[in-house]
């Protein structure tokens, strides 16, 4: 705000006309209304397609494993042969349509079970014991925690695990080849 009489600038609330705000506030109103009474944005292209939303929740897990890795450590080095650990990252992806009347493409309290029944079969192991993971690569871990789930959750759509102290993360999103 301005003070009386200084010239200062004006604050942009008092520089906008009405008229504007009105016209924008009508126009937003259609465009970003309520989800469940089908006012979703669209392109107009997209305007016959039906909405999909992407859910992603995550649980993080600290785990070691041994790593035989022939072809890529120099002879005599076997660092990744010793048992290390690291602090993981898996982000579940569910996609979908709105569901039912509370439009939701899922509960995410339904998510969150699953992920605990997952994360507590990797949390705290040593990996090398957990059965059907194979070697503890992030491709591994992704394709695991994707076979733990796909029965159960409806729209799973990709998979993330990453070590986050590392930079290092693998997505597995699922196509026709079946894991």
């Amino acid at each position: 705000m301005r003070d009386e009489g200084s010239g200062g600038p004006r604050s942009v609330r008092e520089r906008a006309p009405k008229r504007t705000t009105q016209r924008m506030a009508q126009r937003n109103a259609g465009t970003f209304g309520s989800i469940q009474s089908g006012n979703i944005p669209r392109s107009p292209a997209a305007s016959e397609t039906r909405a999909r939303f992407t859910l992603s929740r995550s649980f993080v897990f600290e785990a070691a494993h041994t790593l035989i890795r022939r072809d890529i450590d120099p002879p005599g080095i076997d660092a990744s042969r010793r048992i290390h650990g690291h602090s993981y990252r898996a982000t579940v992806e569910v996609t979908g349509g709105l569901q039912g009347a509370n439009g939701m493409v899922l509960d995410l309290a339904c998510i969150d079970a699953e992920l605990t029944r997952v994360s507590e079969r990797l949390d705290h192991r040593l990996l090398d014991d957990v059965a059907g993971l194979g070697p503890a690569t992030l491709e591994n871990l992704c394709a695991f925690i994707w076979r733990a789930l796909a029965p159960r959750l409806n729209g799973l759509s990709r998979v993330t695990v990453s070590r986050d102290a590392r930079g290092d993360a693998c997505s597995l999103t699922m196509t026709d080849i079946d894991i």
